[in-house]
């Protein structure tokens, strides 16, 4: 039944996707493509592998702790290889993943291998939350996103409390996957302040680096697509986009993105906002998402987990 919710409601993005398509009008689309500077895409998947890099270069620095001495190299090849595995599976248990090649392959314990991965991840939510904040001000039509900036802000503040105290506990006996799931992370609370502790500023540091990166990255695929927006504009919407895809309404973004493309386009007046958001939306797909899933296949396939060490992500999570 759980699962039959999760998939229904994920039905929503694809709905929207769909409806987009079918309001599209292909001939306007087929002009729109028409004058795209194809050579301007060239240097995309450049930067996607420098963005990897400062981010895979992140969690080496929280990672390690004299005990584990994780290369520059094998933390790109892993933490691309946990996107692969993110890309299509439930939940982005490819985070996760990360933790289990640490625990496979330097017997790191799961706890201090789970701990540096979730920190490595708020980092990046941290930033883009913030951004999103600004976004909305930005774009200046905030009804859309309070309640996800809602969202986001009271579970930063729950996080924040248990990190600070540890007072909230599920009951021991409760088996659900909110307690479980609390429960687990409230594991993990010490072994994260020591990985702060470690690498958090430098960390930070790089964060903001790969998330300028990116940004360069979609305003360089914007111009390539003719789309004349200000900068400022562009990573608006980029950002939201971001903070959408976090709605459990979609998969891999599909629908949500296109809709909020489709709604500020509208807004700025862009001639052919619904064919142009669709083009948008399928050059980010494919430098945003697929080209570091294809990459990070590549390093999946050349050293995969173990069954074992992929048995252990769910049994960590559910003990």
């Amino acid at each position: 039944m759980n699962y039959i919710v999760i998939w229904a409601s994920r039905a929503i993005g694809l709905a929207v996707l769909g409806w987009i398509i079918y309001l599209a009008d292909w001939a306007r689309f087929s002009a729109t493509i028409a004058p795209i500077a194809w050579r301007g895409l060239l240097v995309l998947p450049l930067m996607t592998v420098v963005m990897l890099a400062l981010r895979a270069r992140r969690w080496q620095l929280l990672v390690n702790n004299g005990e584990v001495l994780l290369s520059l190299g094998r933390a790109w090849s892993i933490y691309a290889a946990g996107i692969f595995l993110g890309s299509f599976t439930p939940g982005r248990l490819g985070d996760l993943a990360k933790a289990a090649y640490l625990h496979q392959e330097y017997r790191m314990s799961w706890k201090s291998a789970a701990a540096s991965t979730l920190l490595d991840r708020l980092l990046d939510l941290l930033v883009l939350f913030l951004c999103g904040l600004w976004a909305v001000w930005r774009l200046g039509d905030p009804r859309m996103f309070i309640l996800l900036l809602g969202v986001m802000l009271t579970f930063g503040l729950i996080f924040a409390f248990l990190m600070k105290s540890g007072r909230i506990y599920p009951k021991p006996e409760s088996t659900s996957v909110i307690a479980r799931g609390m429960r687990f992370f409230v594991s993990l609370r010490e072994e994260m302040r020591n990985s702060w502790n470690r690498a958090g500023r430098p960390g930070l540091g790089l964060t903001l680096a790969a998330y300028g990166v990116y940004f360069t990255q979609v305003i360089l695929l914007a111009r390539a697509l003719g789309l004349n927006l200000a900068v400022a504009d562009i990573v608006a919407m980029v950002t939201l986009i971001g903070l959408a895809a976090f709605l459990p309404i979609s998969v891999a973004g599909l629908g949500t993105r296109e809709g909020i493309l489709a709604l500020v386009l509208a807004k700025f007046a862009v001639p052919n906002s619904l064919e142009v958001a669709l083009l948008f939306s399928a050059g980010f797909l494919i430098f945003c998402f697929i080209v570091p899933a294809l990459l990070g296949g590549i390093c999946w396939l050349w050293t995969p987990l173990s069954s074992r060490s992929l048995e252990g992500i769910e049994g960590n999570v559910r003990g």
